[in-house]
């Protein structure tokens, strides 16, 4: 139960990090960039705006792929062999590894819209496409099953 209980706090973790990645990318900006970069942000909305609300179908589809992602190589870390491991161990070990990189997929969109906010997108896109992307990432937990059990 203790790996589990890591397994879910990690998944946790992974899923704050791209909200605070927002918020570390807004402080550095106020903090380094010069007040002329606002007049630049302000000029670039309305063009990259329209970008940042693609990334929101675009997290949607790769929560899918996330999904995808975990399933196939929880299903392929679980064939190789791991001497000196016994089933259990080795199973949490598959499904750490799979979901190591699973998660990773929703999130990209995500950060190409912090990088569109960065340069001037609207909030509201970005937040939009934040909240799709941890709720992406959250939405992994359903594919893990009990340390018994194969992932779907």
């Amino acid at each position: 139960m203790a790996s589990r209980t890591r397994l879910y706090g990690l998944l946790g973790l992974i899923a704050l990090s791209t909200p605070l990645s927002l918020a570390v990318e807004s402080l550095i900006r106020r903090l380094l960039l010069p007040p002329e970069f606002d007049q630049v942000r302000v000029w670039l909305a309305p063009t990259l705006t329209p970008w940042a609300w693609g990334m929101v179908p675009l997290t949607v589809a790769t929560t899918a792929l996330g999904w995808w992602l975990f399933s196939s190589l929880a299903r392929r870390e679980l064939r190789r062999a791991r001497p000196g491991l016994t089933p259990a161990q080795a199973r949490a070990k598959a499904q750490f590894e799979a979901l190591m990189l699973a998660s990773s997929a929703p999130q990209v969109p995500a950060v190409a819209a912090t990088v569109l906010f960065m340069f001037g997108a609207s909030i509201v896109p970005v937040a939009v496409a934040m909240v799709t992307a941890t709720a992406g990432v959250l939405s992994l937990a359903l594919w893990l099953r009990t340390p018994d059990t194969e992932p779907r």
